[in-house]
């Protein structure tokens, strides 16, 4: 390996090693941004339910699957 193909790989492992940490911020985000819609879901009336077009049963339907195939 010449020296300027060594430079840029170790210029790259900066930019991957960023570009992870962005990917699980982003993903801790959205992850908790759904824990609190179904937090909301969970806490309302059946009217306001209603209201949103939706069951207490497809809500339930909902705050049952596993997480990580929300």
């Amino acid at each position: 390996m010449s020296a300027v193909t060594a430079g840029r790989c170790h210029q790259a492992e900066p930019v991957r090693l960023v570009r992870a940490w962005q990917a699980l911020i982003e993903m801790v985000r959205v992850r908790r941004e759904r824990s609190r819609a179904r937090d909301q879901l969970a806490t309302m009336t059946e009217r306001e339910l209603l209201d949103c077009g939706m069951t207490r049963a497809e809500i339930m339907y909902e705050l049952r699957k596993p997480r990580r195939r929300k």
